[in-house]
């Protein structure tokens, strides 16, 4: 998004004032000229989005902007790696060096001037626009193809149907709405429509009513369309506020059923909401759309009705409907490209409906067609994503009509996901911290309590509350784990981010049978970020020259090894790298051209064999917020000292960091993230230069941390992972007294500890929310529970133990919502003391008598008055007996 990157280069160049003494005093006045016009370019874009402006002005604007940011990035930081160059004697240093004022003040003449006048048409539009009635977006004209009473072919959703129609048909005192909630082509107008038009529901609402809402809607249609219903009178002259107080007293007098389509705002569902008859009428409201915000509002007491995406069985015949009218007609010559095209469609309706229309227009004549499906077998998701003027829908209009509604600080962010391959498991922490890197997030000044990650992770919840971002998996907390984008979704993210768009990210790929990349090598030279999903060695035998690259992202599904000369060449075509996402790429150790990489932000790849140690010089690279490495080792040695990591804020590997510190040095306040490390630099110490930490992984054995009062002093510490490493299967001694925790910790795993049961009772004086007891946490035959322990966990989980008896008092765990048994194979039963605020229970390789145990706590909560389904009991198809 344009003021992000905005946003993004000033903070750079403030920093390049405040920090870098060698500015010459012209470099300095070029700096704060250009400062000063981005400033205006952001203020009028601002402007703009406040005014809901829309046009090929904007478009254009946004995309000069871009370009400008992009140079002026360039710019600046290939002038900071000279300097670096300069002081580092290891590497060679042109004689001449750049003229850093010189360089700005030719770049200003010569790219300023064109978006300046840019920017000053936008302000008139704008000015223009004050006071004026808004146009509507043509886009949502093109989209609304579907009327209520207009017979569609429906497939797979009759039981959602019925399941809607019998909760309309509930009494309910008062006026109740009802949600149907789903991303952009999900088929939820075509639902309500079949809702609307049912004849099962003639008794129950005499009186129906569609209101087409849209985005662009205005209260008083929404009024005169329910006025309709009831009177031919003119209304002209009527303020809406008039219309509303009508429509209500005519609703208040009859049962009634009305729809409201597709409503985008918590605005719009306050403007019908002021012409219902609350509290005294007797009616339903459903209404359809894809904003979780506006169902929460609508009725904050139901859950909304969530559609899924079809089956693989269910889009395959809803494709031959829409084709041929009936199934089993479908050409076998045809039939394997028939059924690829159902299965990229990804179980959306309207996309099968859609490439349904263009199938069926290649029907004829039949000597052709067998090559023209198989071209839209190949490309299905170029074809969904253009736009045709015959056509009157197309995926693209649909998906553009929620973009547009993403505030602008969300954009980028959104379009990032199109790098990422098809069905892609996306790890919500990875993905925060690398928008973090990319510079999309940016802390507003009267948000100072916010981290930057905290505002990633509300940008994601932001987009998947509009359905444009699917969830996948949560964590013990309830929060989001992992996500994916539907294959529509990313297509159109992958489309509209690409070189020739915006410029956000570019997938580059190896066409199917053609041995070539796409786009063509030589433009890959122009891509702001790649993302690469064909072979990595084979990209690199290319020798690719990318000076304008910030963003290297591997997504290759095996392990590559690199040897050093492909190291070197990253270094030397990607050198104003800002990200490096290499999980899946071996290094054999790490190489000394890899230092001339300073704007590197996150660095994540795997250690080779023999490659155990980071060393020191690693401390070059100063914008380093995130490492990551993945390795088969169990300690890793990171030599650097990361007090001097100023910008360091996650560092994280399965095996163990062995860190050392200069006890004189000052404190790194900007890391979040220590995990793993290893029992022998847990020190106080090493500790005590990390103030802010949040998260902690202990890594070795654990029994001299018994006695230490440093770990109390982690006053920031959230999160605590303990794993001891065992010499035998003694029993660790003791626990740390619970006054040694950390007074903040709300998330505890515990593996191979080996700990008797009687000290959970310590851990039960701890504000815990989230405990995990993994491999022999605890040992014994029995755990008490008693009255006032964990006042407010929430998820206990408990995974291979020999416990066999578990005693709870009443009173005890009151909060304790989800519950994890597995591998317990002598415990004998789930205490039913726990059965009053459980929601979840999973059981895997239990009793059987654990299992029945479990049962009866479902029965008793089944007759709880008021139970509405709440529980769920989930157990693995094998126990031991």
């Amino acid at each position: 998004m344009a003021d992000a990157s905005i946003t993004f280069l000033l903070q750079t160049m403030k920093e390049l004032v405040s920090e870098q003494i060698k500015l010459t005093r012209d470099a300095e006045k070029e700096l704060q000229e250009l400062q000063a016009e981005l400033d205006l370019m952001n203020a009028t874009l601002k402007e703009a989005a406040d005014k809901k402006f829309k046009g090929e002005i904007i478009d254009t604007l946004v995309k000069q902007i871009r370009t400008v940011v992009y140079e002026a990035e360039d710019l600046i930081d290939m002038w900071k790696c000279e300097e670096q160059q300069a002081a580092d004697k290891k590497f060679p240093v042109n004689t001449k060096r750049m003229d850093l004022a010189a360089k700005l003040k030719e770049f200003r003449e010569r790219k300023i001037d064109t978006v300046k006048k840019t920017r000053i048409d936008l302000a008139d539009e704008l000015r223009k626009l004050a006071g004026s009635p808004g146009e509507s977006n043509p886009k949502t004209k093109k989209a609304r193809q579907v009327e209520p009473l207009v017979e569609k072919v429906v497939v797979g959703v009759q039981d959602e149907i019925q399941k809607l129609i019998a909760e309309l048909k509930k009494n309910s005192s008062g006026v109740e709405a009802i949600s149907i909630l789903g991303m952009a082509g999900l088929g939820k107008t075509t639902v309500a429509s079949k809702i609307f038009r049912d004849s099962d529901l003639d008794f129950e609402f005499p009186t129906r009513i569609w209101v087409n809402v849209f985005d662009d809607y205005k209260e008083r249609d929404i009024y005169l369309t329910i006025l309709k219903k009831f009177t031919r009178a003119e209304f002209s002259g009527i303020s809406d506020s008039d219309l509303a107080i009508k429509a209500k007293k005519h609703l208040s007098q009859v049962k009634f059923l009305l729809v409201a389509d597709d409503v985008w705002t918590v605005d719009a569902w306050k403007a019908i909401e002021r012409a219902l008859p609350i509290g005294t009428g007797s009616g339903k409201v459903l209404i359809t759309s894809r904003i979780d915000k506006v169902a929460t509002n609508a009725n904050p007491r139901r859950e909304p009705h969530r559609l899924r995406f079809l089956t693989g069985e269910e889009s395959w015949k809803l494709l031959q409907l829409e084709v041929y009218g009936k199934e089993g007609i479908w050409p076998a010559d045809s039939l394997s490209f028939g059924e690829t095209i159902s299965d990229k469609c990804g179980g959306l309706p309207l996309a099968i409906v859609v490439i349904g229309g263009i199938l069926k227009d290649k029907i004829h004549p039949p000597e052709s067609r067998w090559g023209e499906w198989k071209e839209v077998a190949e490309r299905a998701e170029k074809y969904l994503l253009t736009n045709d003027k015959e056509r009157e829908i197309s995926m693209k209009d649909i998906i553009e009509l929620s973009y547009d509604k993403i505030p602008h600080n969300l954009r980028d962010c959104f379009l990032y996901l199109g790098v990422y391959p098809r069905d892609f498991d996306i790890s919500v922490r990875n993905l925060t911290r690398l928008w973090v890197a990319e510079g999309f997030i940016v802390l507003e000044e009267n948000n100072s309590d916010q981290t930057l990650e905290d505002i990633a992770r509300e940008n994601l919840k932001e987009l998947i509350r509009r359905n444009l971002v699917m969830l996948r998996k949560r964590n013990a907390q309830g929060e989001v784990k992992t996500c994916y984008v539907h294959d529509m979704i990313r297509e159109f993210c992958k489309s509209k981010a690409a070189v020739n768009q915006l410029n956000i990210a570019q997938v580059i790929s190896k066409l199917p049978g053609h041995g070539v990349f796409s786009p063509d090598i030589t433009e890959i030279p122009k891509s702001r970020r790649i993302g690469i999903h064909s072979d990595v060695l084979e990209f690199l035998q290319e020798k690719p020259k990318c000076p304008h690259t910030r963003s290297f992202l591997c997504f290759s599904k095996h392990d590559t090894d690199l040897q050093p000369n492909s190291l070197q060449l990253i270094a030397e075509s990607f050198e104003l790298l800002r990200v490096f996402q290499g999980s899946s790429l071996k290094f054999p150790r790490f190489h000394k051209n890899l230092l001339k990489l300073i704007h590197l932000r996150y660095f994540a790849f795997s250690a080779g064999d023999h490659f155990s140690v980071l060393p020191d010089r690693i401390i070059k690279l100063q914008n380093l917020q995130t490492i990551i490495i993945h390795t088969s080792h169990l300690t890793f040695d990171f030599k650097a000292n990361i007090s001097h990591m100023k910008q360091l804020r996650h560092l994280k590997t399965k095996a163990a960091f062995v860190l050392s510190v200069d006890k004189k040095s000052e404190a790194n306040k900007s890391l979040k993230t220590l995990d793993r490390l290893s029992i022998q630099s847990c020190k106080e110490e090493v500790l005590s230069k990390v103030p802010n930490l949040q998260t902690l992984g202990i890594f070795g054995e654990l029994q001299s941390l018994l006695n230490v009062g440093y770990l109390r002093k982690l006053n920031c510490l959230k999160k605590l992972k303990m794993i001891n490493v065992m010499t035998s299967v003694t029993l660790i001694p003791q626990l740390l007294d619970w006054t040694q925790f950390p007074p903040n910790l709300k998330i505890l795993s515990l593996s191979a500890t080996n700990f008797d049961w009687q000290y959970m009772s310590t851990l039960g004086c701890l504000d815990l929310e989230v405990l995990k007891l993994n491999d022999d946490a605890f040992r014994g035959d029995e755990w008490s529970v008693v009255r006032g322990e964990f006042r407010h966990l929430h998820t206990l989980q408990i995974e291979r133990s020999n416990i066999l008896m578990w005693r709870v008092e009443e009173g005890s765990l009151p909060q304790l919502r989800s519950l994890s048994v597995n591998n317990c194979e002598r415990l004998l039963a789930i205490p039913t003391a726990l059965a009053g605020s459980l929601q979840t229970l999973k059981l895997g390789l239990v009793s059987s008598q654990a299992v029945s145990s479990a049962k009866k706590i479902e029965i008793a909560k089944q007759s709880i008055p008021g139970h509405n389904g709440e529980f769920k009991l989930i157990t693995a198809p094998y126990t031991i007996i």
